[in-house]
Formats: structure tokens, C-alpha cells, sequence
């Protein structure tokens, strides 16, 4: 019936120039054809169909059918990547890379594309829920919600619950099929809560997500009672700001949070007031990287925050104001750092920090694991019969995250770098070429314009303060390169008011 989909629903918007649109299907067809059972029929028959020849009583039946066929879409799909996954070739590493494989042909993150390997193995783990979906009775994110709610239980136990909650599924939202999942759970096995709260507990963690207008969410998952401890403090903190203080109870929040990590990040040490773990030589910091025009204010290039990505050159002024500087000599070709060689297997302090500046993240497509929390390798290996300076270069040392570090030791993918356009091309074993751009390093090619408007004063002194002959003879090249800002602040301990006393004020300008 469904293969005839357009001598039913009539022509599409998609007709070709001068044909003429067929009458609309009879109420009982249309019904018929919006509840029909996903199929390449159907999608052909729901292609066909003018959105605008419909009431919306038949519009909403559409978006309902539509969802029933990515669902079909989605099951189908899980079939091929279980395919894929079952062919993977052993190896001594225990990481699996058929998520790579997957992200680079799909230019998604790891992340993204495990989201599919799992779901493959799941409904091939659990084939009640597989087959709901290629009849499309459970939506993708319900079946997600599904497989995830019941992965860690015992595959007896964990079909039971599902045949409990399947049938009711399609007329529950997401939130309230956790619910009946959770219930049919304790229903069922009691004795587990426990361990499958302790289990929960393991996948705990924290999360960047950057968002619009140089915006970030912090999302953090918790032990529900450490969740509370979270918000009481950041509560506390919050109303303990003055009555003249008109920040919204969110920002005080928000502020609040910022305020704890910011007195970690500028004492240098934990809770117990041991020192934080440097990584690549360095200690944990906030760091951004802009021009100098825009530091000046002569421009307003966009800015680099390291983990981040593009700021306004604004967000690079104000932390300026309260960090140190390194001036950087950028290659106008590739907009990447110039090279530096070392003389030993291990990179020195100088080719570790133009490595690190360079890559910006983790050199596989996709990845974005920073640079100073990443392996340095050699993209060429070592080889000691012959001279360290001429191999523990910038030039044959990349930034790779531990997982795609044994990718290429273990899972014989090979990277290959371009010197000039600092393109890293990755070849799997197969043959298939993928390719990463380079991060480019904010930068200006050409000498500073003349002030349009007045640069910022903190960036006028800071520049005023260098030696003079230092910024005589380095102004030109200072001109045609980037500036990396780190927030490494000394610790300002609090001082208490004096009993019956005003409160003390801070004579002694910010550390810079």
C-alpha cells in the first residue's frame, strides 16, 4: 500500500515545475498512513505529502510518523554499527576505536559517536526494545532511556524491566519512564538500590559545555545528598552579600561558585594546602591568548581562552589586567608558534610550551582534549641512534589525549603533519585519510595601525614597565605576534576587621 504513497497522498513540494498536486488522501487513509508501521514505504508516502494541504489535526500525525521512522532510521543504523564493532581487530590495548572510526567519517566528537556504538550493543543486549523500534513504538530518546536505565542490572532482571515498562512506553515522557523504570527496579529486585546507587556513584563528574556570548555550563553530576551540599554553600555564600548588593539571587549563585575555584586556582594548592599537580611543566591556570593590537585596543580580534575557544577581545583585556605575559613569535603562513628543538628525548620546558601552545588540543580530529592535559609524542618515533635535536622537535611532536595516544602505538592509525599549513592528516589501517586543522593562534600580520581610539591604560603600563631596550628592539615582532595570558595570581590571604573597627582596605595595588 505504502509503496504507492504518492498516488495516495498526492504530489509533494518536491514536483517537478508545471505538474499538478492530487487531491489530498479521505480523513481514513490519511489516518491510515499516519499510523502505518515505519517503512521505506511510508517514507516515501510522508515525503509526498503537502504539509500545507493538511489540517493540523494531520500535521501533528505527520511529526508523529516522522519520529516513528527515525526511530526505524536509528534501529537500522544500530545494526550496521554492531556490524562494525563485531569486526574490530584484536589487540593487546583494551580500548576499543570503532568510535573514532565512526567520529572522523562523521565529523562528530568520540563522544558523540560512542553514544552509537553503545546503543548498538545495548539493543543488541536487549532485542524487546530493538524490535519496539523498528516498529517505531519507542522513540530514540525513550529507548536511550530505556537501555541506560537498565544497563546495570543482570540481562534476566534487566529484560524483566523492560517488558514492564515497554508497553506503556510511547505514552510516557522520558522523565517519567525513569520514574517507572526505577519503580519496576525496586519492584523487582529491592536488594539492588543499593548497589545500583554505588555503581551511579562511579560515573559522578563534571562537565564543560561552552554556549553563545562567551557563556559556559558547568553541568556536574552527584551523589544527591553531595548535591545539596554544593548548593547550600553556594547558597550561603550568595546571601551572605550585603542589602545594597542588586545582583539577581542566580548571579550571587553563579559568582559564588566562581569565588571558590578562583581562591583554589590563585593559592596553588588543595583543601589540605598541599601543592595542585602541574601538568606540561606547569601549574593549573587560566590562560587566553590575544593579539597585541587588541590587547592595546586598536583592534577588537577575537581572543583564544584556552579549553574554551573565541572570546571578545574584551574577555582578553579584563584578565590581562591580572596576569602575567608571554610574548609569542607566530608563523603568518600557518598562524601556529615557530619551532624549537630540544636536546634530549624528553622535550625541554621551551618546546613543551611551544608544543602545547601550538596544538591548543589533542591533534585527532574531533578531539578536544587540551593540550596541557595531553601526551607529547613523537608524530615520527624516536630513534636514539640518532641526534635528539634533530627528533624532539615541535615539528615531530604532537599533542595526543592517552586514548588516541594508544590509537596510534596500538591500533596502527599513522598521523602525518604539514610543517606548512599544520594540517595533521591520520590514515587508519585501512587506507581512509582524515584531517585536522590547525588551532590558529590569534594574531596581526601587520605593524599596529594608528590608535583610533585610546588604548587601554593597564595595557600601556604593562607595556611601559618592560625594559626599554627589551621593547625597543622586540616592538616590531611584538607587533606581528600573539599574546599568551596566564592568570597565575599570588594567594591575597583575607585580612579579619579589627574588633569594632572598619574593615580594612587594600592599600596595595593588584599583583600583575
Amino acid at each position: 500500500m505504502f509503496d504507492r504513497g504518492p498516488e495516495l497522498a498526492g504530489g509533494g513540494s518536491a514536483l517537478p515545475p508545471g505538474a499538478r498536486r492530487a487531491v489530498p488522501p479521505p480523513d481514513d487513509a490519511l489516518a491510515d498512513l499516519l499510523a502505518a508501521a515505519p517503512s521505506p514505504g511510508l517514507a516515501h508516502a510522508l515525503t509526498s505529502l503537502d504539509p500545507t494541504r493538511l489540517d493540523e489535526v494531520g500535521l501533528t500525525g505527520a511529526v508523529a510518523a516522522w519520529d516513528r521512522m527515525a526511530s526505524w532510521v536509528a534501529a537500522q543504523q544500530a545494526r550496521v554499527v554492531l556490524e562494525l564493532a563485531r569486526r574490530e581487530r584484536p589487540r593487546l590495548a583494551p580500548d576499543s576505536y570503532v568510535a573514532d572510526m565512526i567520529g572522523c567519517e562523521m565529523s562528530v566528537t568520540r563522544r558523540a559517536a560512542q553514544v552509537l556504538v553503545d546503543r548498538a550493543w545495548a539493543l543488541d543486549a536487549a532485542p524487546a526494545v530493538a524490535d519496539a523500534m523498528m516498529r517505531g513504538e519507542v522513540a530514540v530518546a525513550k529507548a536511550d532511556a530505556i537501555l541506560r536505565g537498565t544497563e546495570h542490572l543482570p540481562a534476566e532482571l534487566a529484560a524483566v524491566v523492560q517488558a514492564t515498562v515497554l508497553p506503556d512506553a510511547a505514552h510516557r515522557t522520558v522523565p517519567q519512564l525513569r520514574d517507572a523504570l526505577r519503580r519496576a527496579e525496586l519492584a523487582c529486585a529491592p536488594d539492588l538500590a543499593a548497589g545500583r546507587h554505588e555503581r551511579a556513584r562511579a560515573e559522578r563528574g563534571v562537565w564543560l559545555r561552552p554556549s553563545t556570548d562567551a557563556m559556559a555550563w558547568v553541568n556536574a553530576l552527584l551523589p544527591a545528598a553531595d548535591a545539596m551540599r554544593v548548593m547550600t554553600a553556594v547558597d550561603a555564600l550568595a546571601t551572605s552579600c550585603g542589602p545594597d548588593d542588586d545582583r539577581p539571587a542566580d548571579a550571587r549563585r553563579a559568582d559564588a561558585l566562581t569565588d571558590l575555584a578562583t581562591t583554589v586556582l590563585d593559592r596553588g594548592t588543595d583543601l589540605t594546602g598541599a601543592p595542585l599537580p602541574v601538568h606540561q611543566g606547569r601549574r593549573p591556570h587560566l590562560q587566553v591568548t590575544v593579539t597585541l593590537a587588541a590587547l592595546c585596543g586598536d583592534t577588537d580580534t577575537s581572543a583564544e581562552l584556552a579549553g574554551y575557544g573565541p572570546v571578545p577581545a574584551s574577555v582578553a583585556r579584563a584578565i590581562a589586567a591580572e596576569a602575567s605575559w608571554t610574548f609569542l613569535a607566530v608563523d603568518a603562513r600557518s598562524g601556529q608558534v615557530v619551532d624549537r628543538s630540544a636536546s634530549s628525548y624528553r622535550p625541554s620546558a621551551a618546546v613543551t610550551r611551544a608544543v602545547v601552545d601550538r596544538d591548543v588540543t589533542c591533534t585527532f580530529p574531533g578531539c578536544r582534549v587540551p593540550a596541557p592535559r595531553c601526551d607529547l609524542d613523537h608524530t615520527v618515533p624516536f630513534d636514539p641512534r640518532r641526534p635528539a635535536a634533530d627528533q624532539t622537535t615541535t615539528a615531530n611532536l604532537a599533542a595526543l589525549c592517552r586514548h588516541h595516544h594508544r590509537l596510534k602505538t596500538h591500533a596502527r592509525w599513522t598521523p602525518v603533519h604539514d610543517r606548512t599549513t599544520g594540517t595533521t592528516t591520520w590514515t587508519t589501517p585501512d587506507g581512509v585519510t582524515y584531517s585536522r586543522d590547525p588551532v590558529p593562534v590569534p594574531f596581526e600580520q601587520h605593524p599596529l595601525p594608528q590608535p583610533s581610539r585610546r588604548p587601554t591604560q593597564d595595557a600601556r603600563d604593562a607595556l611601559d614597565d618592560r625594559d626599554d631596550r627589551e621593547a625597543t628592539g622586540a616592538e616590531s615582532s611584538w607587533r606581528g605576534a600573539a599574546v599568551r595570558i596566564a592568570m597565575i595570581r599570588p594567594a591575597t590571604p583575607r585580612r579579619a576587621p579589627a574588633p569594632g573597627g572598619p574593615p580594612p582596605t587594600d592599600e596595595d595595588p593588584p599583583p600583575f
